[in-house]
C-alpha cells in the first residue's frame, strides 16, 4: 500500500487504485496513527484528536466502531492496524509513507549541508520536496495542531532554506527570484529568506529591488518586533551596495600618449532576441476555428497592438492554445517573444504585482536592472517605449484581472499579447475574444489516444467515450487520464472509466504528480476566500451551495433562499463564479456548473465543518420546491388542489401565468427532484409524491408528455412501495391521463380499471366514480359502445346528491361523451351544461374542454360556422399566459376542421402552420401526426396533391402503435390514389 499525509489524506492500494476512507473519524483515526507509524498511540492520545480535550461519554465504544471501520478499509491489510496496551499502532512498511520518505531525504539533506555538498543538497532537498503536496493532512480537521504537523513545516522551511542557499553557491539563479519572494511574502520574519533574495537579486544586476528587500525586511522588524536585521542580513546589505558602488562609471580616467590605435576589430554580434517562450504541447488537438479567428484578426491591418484574450475553466487548455499559437507565430516576430507567468491562479502562489510584472518584462528586454523606475507609472511607460517599434509576441499567461494586466500592454502596432484568464476581461478591448469550452467528442477520444500512446481496438470504443464523458472532455482531466494509461501498460480503459466513474473517487483519480484537475479548481475556489471582501466570500459559499444541492441548474432566487440573501445578493455571487468560470450561465439564465467543478463542490459541501449546514441547506432547498410546486398546482386547478394556506418558503406568484412561468424556468430541477433525483438527500417517499402530485397539472397544461409519463410512471412505483395505496391511485389516473395525451389508449383503459380496482377496496367512491367517467369516454373512443354506456351507467351509480361543482361538470361532460353514440343534439346539451357549471364555479380548464367539446359536436353535425364560435370561445377561456394543451390541441385542429369546411383552405394553412411552431416547441409526437393528417387535407383543398401524399405518409408514421381515430382513414389515403376506393380520391367532402 501507499500513504500520503504531505498533503490531503490519501490511501492506495498496491496496483495505484485510491482506497477510499470516507467518513470523517475514521479518517482522522488514520491520519492519527501515519503522524506516529509504527508505535502505539496511546488511547488518549487517539480520543483528542478524534473529539479534543473532552471526549463525549460514548468515546471508548465509538472508538471501537472506528477501528473496525479502517479495518474494513484497509480489506487485506487489516492485520496492519494492531490493538496494543499502550494505545493502537499502524504497521507501514519502508517506502510506504511518503512521511517516512520525508524524512530520510531530510536527513540527507542536512548532512549535505553539514559537508557544503551543495550538489547533493539540491538532489536531496529537491527530492523531499516534491513530495509536499500541500499542507500535512489538510482536509482532516484537528491535525494541525499535531505536534507532528509543526515538526514537517518546520522541517519543509528548512529543506527551502538549504536548497535556495544550494542554488545560490551554485550559481543557478533561474526561477530562484519568484520562489524567495513568495516565500518572504509568505514568513516574513524568517530573515534567511530574505537575505536570500536580496543576494540573488544583486547577483542578477537588481541592486534596486534588492535594496527595497532589505528596506522592507528591516521596516517590518523594527515595526513589529522592535529589533534590527541580523548580522547575516547586514553583510547581505553590504554586498548589495558594494555591488551597486561598483557599477557605478567612475571619474574619467586621463589620456596617455601611445601607440597608435590598433585597426578597429569587426563589431561584436548583437545578442540574439529575447525568446522566453515555453514549449508548446506535444500533443495538441483541436480548437481549429478558434486558431482560425486568431490568424484572421491578426492579418488584419491595426494602428495598435493587437490584444488576444483566450479564457475559460481551469484546465480547459487556455495555456496550451496560448503556446501553440504563439510556436505558429514566432517567425513573425524577429525582435522576441517574451513570456510571463502572472499566477492568477496558481494554488499557493500569490498572483504577481503589476509593478513586479512590469520589472519582469524589462529584464526580459535586457533592461538593467538600476535603470528599472521605481515609480510603477514611469516603469510601465519605459516598457511601452521599449516595444513600440518592435515586433514582439507576449504571452501573458494565467492573469488575475484587468488592473493586473494593463500596465503590461504595449501600444506598438507591431506588437501581439497572448493573453490567458479564466476570467473574460471583457473591459480589455481585445481585438478577439477566445472563450474556450471543453473539446468535442472526437477531439477528447483523440487528445487522449496521442497522449496515452495507446491504439484502441474496437471493443474499447464504449470505455473510451465513458472516459472522455467522466473526464468532462477537459483537456486537463483527459492529459491526466492518458498519463495513467502511458505509466501502467496493465491499466485498460474498461477498468480506467469503472474507476472514474465513482463519483466519490473521481478527482482522486485525475490527479497525478503535478497535474491535478482537484488542485486547480482548489485555486480558484481559494481565490474567492478573501477576508473582507464580502461579493466573493459569497460567491465561494454560493459554490458549496452547489455542492450541497447537486442540481441540474441554480437559478438566483432558489440561491437567495438557500442563503438567505437578497436576490441581488445571489444574482452578484452567481455572476462571480460564471466570471472565474466555475459556473456558466445558460440561455435561459439559470446557471451551471461543469461535471468536475460539481463534483469538487461536492467535496466542499461534505467536509466534516460544513454537514450541517448542508443538511440545512438541502432541506431549505426541497422546502421551497414542494411548496412551490404545491401553490403551483393550486393556482392551475384551485378546485383540485385547493392551496392549504401561505408559507413563507413559496415563491411569490400569485396567478396562474406566474405559477405557470415559475414552473417553466424551475422545470428542469423540478423533473429532477421528482424522478428521484434527490436520493442522496434522503427524499422520503411522501414528500417525492407530494412533489409529482404538484407537478401534474403544469406538465397536462404545457403539453410535456414524455415528462408526464416519466414522471408518473415514477410515483406509481415509489407509492407502491411505500404502500401508499391512495397515492397510488392518483398515479394511476396521472399515467392513464398521460396515456391519453400520448394517444395510447388502450393503456389507458388498463390503468384506469386498475385505479377502480384500487378505489374499490379502499372505499373511495368518489375515486371509483372519477376513475369509471373517465373509463366509459376512452371505451367510447375505442369504438366499445356497450362497455362505455354500462362503465358509465356504474360511474353516475356513485354521483352523490350534491356534487362539487367540478365533479358536476366533470359528470355532465361524460354523460356528453357518450350521448354522442346516439343523439349528437342531446350530447350538445350535455357540454353546454357542463360549460355553464365549470364558468359559474371559475374552473376555466373544465369550462375550456366543455366548450372543445360543442366545438366538435357542431362540425359532426355539419355547423362549421357555430364550431369556430365555440373554439374561439375555448380559446378565450383560460386566462391569458395558461392553457391546458390537450383541450388546446383539439381546439386549434377543430378550427382547421372548420375552416376547410368553410372552403377557406388558405386561413386553414395559416393555422396550421401556427399550431405546428406550438406541437414542435412541445416535442408532441402525437399532435404532430393529428395535424399532419388535417393539414394533408388543407393541400389537397389547395390542389397540392403531392404535399398532401407527403403529408399523411408522416402522420401515418407518427400515428402508428397509437390508437388514433384517423388511422384507417389514413392507411387508405397513403395508397396508391388508383387503388384506392372511390370515396377517398379526391378531397374531402365538408369535413
Amino acid at each position: 500500500m501507499r500513504f500520503g499525509v504531505l498533503g490531503p489524506l490519501t490511501v492506495h492500494d498496491d496496483d495505484g487504485s485510491p482506497v477510499v476512507v470516507g467518513a470523517p473519524k475514521v479518517r482522522a483515526l488514520l491520519a492519527v496513527l501515519l503522524l506516529e507509524p509504527n508505535r502505539p498511540v496511546s488511547t488518549d492520545g487517539v480520543m483528542t484528536a478524534l473529539w479534543g480535550e473532552r471526549p463525549p461519554a460514548t468515546a471508548t465504544a465509538s472508538l471501537h466502531n472506528h477501528l473496525a471501520r479502517l479495518r474494513k478499509a484497509l480489506g487485506p491489510h487489516a492485520d496492519r492496524l494492531r490493538s496494543r496496551r499502550e494505545g493502537v499502532e499502524l504497521r507501514v512498511g519502508a517506502g510506504e509513507l511518503d512521511l517516512d520518505d520525508f524524512d530520510g531525504l531530510t536527513r540527507l539533506a542536512r548532512r549535505a549541508t553539514a559537508e557544503e555538498d551543495w550538489e547533493r543538497v539540491c538532489r536531496e532537498a529537491g527530492a523531499a520536496l516534491a513530495l509536499w503536496r500541500g499542507l500535512p493532512l489538510a482536509d482532516v480537521p484537528g491535525t494541525a495542531g499535531h505536534p507532528a504537523t509543526a515538526r514537517l513545516l518546520e522541517q519543509r522551511l528548512d529543506l527551502l532554506d538549504s536548497r535556495s542557499e544550494a542554488l545560490l553557491r551554485l550559481g543557478r539563479l533561474d526561477g530562484l527570484p519568484a520562489e524567495l519572494r513568495a516565500l518572504v511574502a509568505e514568513h516574513p520574519f524568517r530573515e534567511s529568506f530574505s537575505r536570500r533574495l536580496m543576494l540573488v537579486l544583486s547577483r542578477t544586476g537588481r541592486q534596486a529591488e534588492a535594496l527595497a528587500v532589505f528596506r522592507s525586511l528591516r521596516r517590518t522588524l523594527v515595526e513589529e518586533l522592535g529589533v534590527e536585521p541580523g548580522p547575516a542580513v547586514q553583510d547581505a546589505h553590504r554586498e548589495v551596495l558594494r555591488s551597486a558602488e561598483g557599477r557605478r562609471p567612475g571619474p574619467p580616467r586621463p589620456v596617455r600618449p601611445g601607440p597608435p590605435p590598433e585597426p578597429p576589430l569587426a563589431s561584436a554580434p548583437l545578442p540574439p532576441p529575447v525568446a522566453q517562450l515555453p514549449s508548446a504541447p506535444a500533443v495538441f488537438v483541436g480548437r481549429e476555428a478558434q486558431t482560425a479567428r486568431v490568424r484572421t484578426a491578426l492579418g488584419a491591418d491595426r494602428t495598435q497592438a493587437a490584444l488576444v484574450v483566450i479564457s475559460g475553466m481551469a484546465g480547459v487548455g487556455k495555456t496550451g492554445l496560448a503556446l501553440h499559437l504563439a510556436a505558429s507565430l514566432r517567425e513573425d516576430f524577429p525582435d522576441g517573444q517574451l513570456y510571463l507567468n502572472l499566477h492568477g491562479g496558481t494554488p499557493g502562489v500569490a498572483p504577481l504585482q503589476p509593478a513586479e510584472a512590469v520589472a519582469q518584462l524589462l529584464l526580459g528586454l535586457g533592461t538593467d536592472a538600476r535603470r528599472i523606475p521605481e515609480d510603477p507609472a514611469a516603469a510601465t511607460a519605459l516598457l511601452r517605449s521599449r516595444l513600440a517599434a518592435t515586433r514582439t509576441l507576449l504571452v501573458l499567461d494565467d492573469a488575475a484581472g484587468v488592473s493586473q494586466v494593463l500596465p503590461l500592454l504595449p501600444a506598438g502596432a507591431g506588437c501581439v499579447v497572448l493573453l490567458t484568464s479564466r476570467t473574460t476581461l471583457a473591459t480589455l478591448d481585445a481585438a478577439v475574444d477566445v472563450p474556450l469550452d471543453p473539446l468535442s467528442d472526437a477531439d477528447g477520444a483523440l487528445l487522449l489516444a496521442r497522449a496515452s500512446g495507446r491504439a484502441w481496438a474496437d471493443s474499447d470504443g464504449a470505455a473510451v467515450a465513458r472516459i472522455v464523458a467522466l473526464c468532462g472532455r477537459l483537456p486537463l482531466a483527459l492529459r491526466v487520464s492518458a498519463a495513467r494509461l502511458r505509466s501502467r501498460r496493465t491499466l485498460t480503459v474498461g477498468n480506467l472509466a469503472e474507476r472514474l466513474a465513482r463519483p466519490e473517487e473521481r478527482l482522486d483519480h485525475l490527479e497525478l504528480e503535478d497535474l491535478s484537475v482537484r488542485r486547480s479548481l482548489r485555486a480558484a475556489h481559494d481565490g474567492l476566500r478573501r477576508p473582507g471582501d464580502l461579493p466573493d466570500e459569497e460567491a465561494a459559499a454560493a459554490l458549496a451551495l452547489v455542492g450541497a444541492l447537486d442540481l441540474p441548474e441554480y437559478p438566483a432566487p432558489l440561491v437567495a433562499w438557500t442563503m438567505d440573501l437578497p436576490e441581488r445578493n445571489a444574482e452578484r455571487a452567481l455572476e462571480r463564479l460564471a466570471e472565474v468560470a466555475l459556473l456558466q450561465e445558460t440561455a435561459r439564465g439559470p446557471y451551471v456548473p461543469h461535471d468536475l467543478v460539481r463534483a469538487y463542490a461536492r467535496e466542499l459541501a461534505d467536509q466534516p465543518h460544513r454537514k450541517a449546514r448542508t443538511a440545512d441547506t438541502v432541506a431549505r432547498a426541497l422546502r421551497w420546491y414542494v411548496e412551490g410546486a404545491t401553490l403551483c398546482s393550486a393556482l392551475l386547478r384551485p378546485t383540485f388542489w385547493p392551496a392549504t394556506g401561505p408559507a413563507a418558503t413559496r415563491p411569490p406568484f400569485t396567478d396562474a401565468a406566474a405559477a405557470l412561468a415559475w414552473a417553466d424556468a424551475e422545470s428542469e430541477n423540478l423533473l429532477f427532484l421528482a424522478s428521484g433525483g434527490a436520493e442522496r438527500h434522503g427524499l422520503d417517499a411522501a414528500t417525492n409524491l407530494e412533489l409529482v402530485n404538484g407537478l401534474f397539472p403544469y406538465l397536462q397544461d404545457r403539453g410535456r408528455i414524455h415528462d408526464l409519463k416519466r414522471l408518473t410512471r415514477h410515483a406509481v412505483t415509489v407509492a407502491r412501495a411505500s404502500g401508499d395505496a391512495a397515492a397510488e391511485g392518483r398515479a394511476l389516473f396521472q399515467l392513464a391521463s398521460a396515456h391519453y395525451s400520448a394517444g395510447h389508449l388502450r393503456p389507458g383503459v388498463d390503468l384506469f380499471r386498475q385505479a377502480v380496482d384500487l378505489s374499490l377496496r379502499l372505499g373511495d367512491d368518489t375515486a371509483r366514480m372519477l376513475h369509471l367517467g373517465n373509463l366509459a369516454v376512452l371505451l367510447k373512443i375505442l369504438g366499445r359502445p356497450d362497455e362505455a354506456r354500462s362503465t358509465l351507467s356504474e360511474c353516475l351509480s356513485l354521483r352523490p346528491d350534491d356534487p362539487s361543482p367540478n365533479h358536476e361538470a366533470i359528470l355532465l361532460g361524460h354523460q356528453g361523451h357518450i350521448a354522442e353514440l346516439a343523439d349528437p343534439r342531446e350530447a350538445l346539451g350535455y357540454h353546454r351544461r357542463s360549460a355553464q357549471v365549470a364558468h359559474e364555479a371559475g374552473i376555466p380548464v373544465l369550462r375550456q374542454m366543455a366548450l372543445c367539446n360543442l366545438g366538435h359536436l357542431h362540425l359532426r353535425l355539419g355547423e362549421p360556422i357555430e364550431a369556430l364560435d365555440r373554439f374561439q370561445d375555448a380559446l378565450e377561456a383560460m386566462p391569458a399566459g395558461s392553457g391546458h394543451w390537450n383541450a388546446e390541441r383539439e381546439v386549434r385542429l377543430g378550427r382547421v376542421k372548420a375552416l376547410l369546411s368553410l372552403g377557406l383552405p388558405e386561413q386553414a394553412e395559416q393555422e396550421c402552420a401556427q399550431l405546428l411552431e406550438e406541437i414542435t416547441a412541445r416535442g408532441d409526437t402525437y399532435a404532430r401526426g393529428l395535424l399532419a393528417f388535417e393539414r394533408g387535407h388543407v393541400r389537397m383543398a389547395l390542389a397540392d396533391e403531392a404535399g398532401a401524399r407527403t403529408l399523411w405518409r408522416e402522420a401515418l408514421a407518427a400515428l402508428e402503435g397509437t390508437d388514433a381515430e384517423v388511422l384507417g382513414e389514413l392507411r387508405t389515403l397513403v395508397r396508391d390514389p388508383a387503388d384506392r376506393p372511390a370515396a377517398h380520391r379526391s378531397a374531402p367532402r365538408g369535413r
